[in-house]
C-alpha cells in the first residue's frame, strides 16, 4: 500500500500541475492535484501536527500489535492497509507538510490510495468482527 501511495502521489505531482484537474470520466471522476493538511477526505484541516503525531503513533501501535498477536491472514491484510495507508500519508506530512489528495469523485471529498487502505482495512476489521461474532450478542 505505501509503494502504491507513493507512486500515485508521484505520478500525479509530476503529471498534474497543482490546484487542476484532469478529467478521467466526465464530469463524474478527475485527477486534482491539491494539498490537505488535515485528515482522510479533508477533515480538519488545521489539524496538521496533531494528525502528525497520530500516523506516528498508530504505525508503532499497529506494527506492537501484530508482532504480539499474529492473526489469521484476512486480519493482517486489513492490518496492513491501515499501516501502509497511514505510512503513505505519514511520509508526506513529514516530507511536504502536506498530503497530496488527487481521487476526485465530484460527490465525495478528494482523497488519494493511503485514505483508500485505511478506510477499506477499517471496514474489513469492523466486517470481519462483525461475521465472528455471536449473533445474540449484537
Amino acid at each position: 500500500m505505501f509503494v502504491l501511495d507513493r507512486v500515485t502521489k508521484s505520478l500525479v505531482v509530476a503529471q498534474v500541475p497543482f490546484g487542476t484537474e484532469v478529467p478521467v470520466v466526465g464530469h463524474l471522476v478527475g485527477i486534482t492535484n491539491v494539498h490537505n493538511s488535515g485528515a482522510a477526505f479533508g477533515v480538519a484541516p488545521a489539524g496538521a501536527g496533531f494528525f502528525l503525531v497520530a500516523a506516528v503513533v498508530i504505525a508503532i501501535g499497529l506494527v506492537v500489535y501484530v508482532a504480539r498477536n499474529p492473526g489469521d491472514l484476512l486480519t493482517d491484510a486489513a492490518l496492513g492497509l491501515i499501516l501502509g495507508g497511514t505510512l503513505g500519508n505519514g511520509y508526506d506530512r513529514v516530507m511536504f507538510g502536506t498530503v497530496t489528495d488527487f481521487i476526485n469523485f465530484h460527490f465525495w471529498p478528494v482523497f488519494n490510495v493511503a485514505d483508500s487502505g485505511v478506510s477499506i482495512g477499517v471496514v474489513a476489521l469492523v466486517a470481519g468482527y462483525l461475521l465472528r461474532k455471536n449473533p445474540h450478542e449484537l
